[in-house]
């Protein structure tokens, strides 16, 4: 069935891997995603398939204003979330004033009950990479395709969810996703399909019984992953390793294992182990600001009396051990056994 989002491409000219790439980009596509596509098609114009190819490598130049579906709407949005007035001026100000203001100083498009901008006005599109392999899906963690009586054939939601201004219980991936199903709760759905950038989680549509638990486990996965231990260095690798040796295939699982790292030693592959070693010391206390006596530290030797002091075991993502301290369950039920080591 040709997808509605080819109207929009009416009249370019395409070969035939274009073609495919499109219909597999726009099936893929999120609730929001689409939306976000169709508001920049209408901003920027496109003329050829190339221009629309960059206009698609650049939807995070666009964000949208859930709601916001006439000037007055948008003023309540706009005064809600970006600019905030004190208390007393409010009584002064006419959202209708304020949307239209915001609306001439910007540059955006009502779309479907809602409002699509550049983040940026006057931004230029990404340029395309001679013979690059475009990614025929968006920049997600973790994406779930949910159904309804009302629309059986699905529609993906993503998370993390990239919006500036959304309730982070309730993001607009979730809410326009309940949009399209026709359905105000998620009890109302069923999860028919769920995608996950890390190959460990498998089987993960047979790990739930409802597709809420299923969502709201996803939202908190995609806040993990956009975290990413809040800058801690190798953070990603020491998870991956984490969940390599404890043989851990359940989102729940891995949401509690992300929670515990703490609970882990660690070494990166490919570290030096005489740089590691020097930051471990200084992480831990055993070396000081005294340049002479850090010069003269045997960082390689602490590194590797570290790793046999707890038994890190090789993981493709690093060594790594638990180091004694106790695991905290939130989502998942706590496993009974030692730990797996290869």
């Amino acid at each position: 069935m040709r997808d509605s989002l080819f109207d929009a491409l009416d009249g370019m000219e395409m070969g035939k891997s274009e073609h495919d790439w499109l219909e597999q980009r726009f099936g893929s596509m999120t609730a929001k995603e689409r939306l976000l596509f169709q508001g920049a098609m209408q901003l920027e114009h496109p003329q050829t398939v190339e221009e629309t190819l960059r206009v698609l490598r650049g939807l995070d130049q666009y964000r949208l204003l859930y709601g916001a579906d006439d000037d007055v709407a948008l003023g309540r949005f706009v005064m809600e979330h970006i600019h905030i007035p004190t208390r007393p001026a409010r009584g002064y100000l006419d959202p209708e004033i304020v949307g239209t203001a915001y609306r001439e100083s910007g540059d955006g498009c009502f779309l479907e009950g809602h409002y699509v901008e550049r983040i940026s006005p006057g931004h230029s599109l990404p340029e395309l990479e001679p013979d690059a392999v475009l990614p025929t899906t968006g920049d997600y963690a973790i994406r779930v395709k949910l159904a309804s009586r009302s629309n059986l054939e699905g529609v993906w939601v993503g998370f993390p969810d990239t919006g500036e201004y959304m309730d982070t219980a309730h993001p607009d991936e979730l809410l326009l996703g309940l949009d399209a199903l026709d359905a105000e709760t998620l009890e109302q759905c069923i999860a028919v399909d769920v995608d996950c950038a890390l190959p460990q989680l498998t089987n993960i549509l047979s790990q739930y019984d409802s597709a809420g638990e299923l969502v709201r486990h996803a939202i908190d996965f995609g806040y993990v992953w956009a975290e990413q231990g809040q800058g801690e260095a190798h953070w990603l690798e020491k998870w991956q390793a984490v969940l390599e040796l404890e043989d851990c295939h359940r989102l729940d699982r891995a949401l509690d294992l992300s929670q515990n790292l703490h609970c882990y030693e660690f070494i990166p592959r490919g570290a030096g182990l005489a740089q590691y070693g020097m930051e471990l010391a200084q992480k831990e206390g055993i070396l000081g600001q005294d340049p002479l006596l850090n010069q003269c530290f045997d960082s390689v030797a602490y590194a590797q009396h570290h790793m046999a002091k707890f038994g890190l075991s090789a993981t493709d993502h690093g060594y790594v051990a638990r180091n004694g301290q106790e695991l905290n369950y939130e989502y998942s039920k706590p496993e009974h056994g030692p730990a797996m080591t290869m």
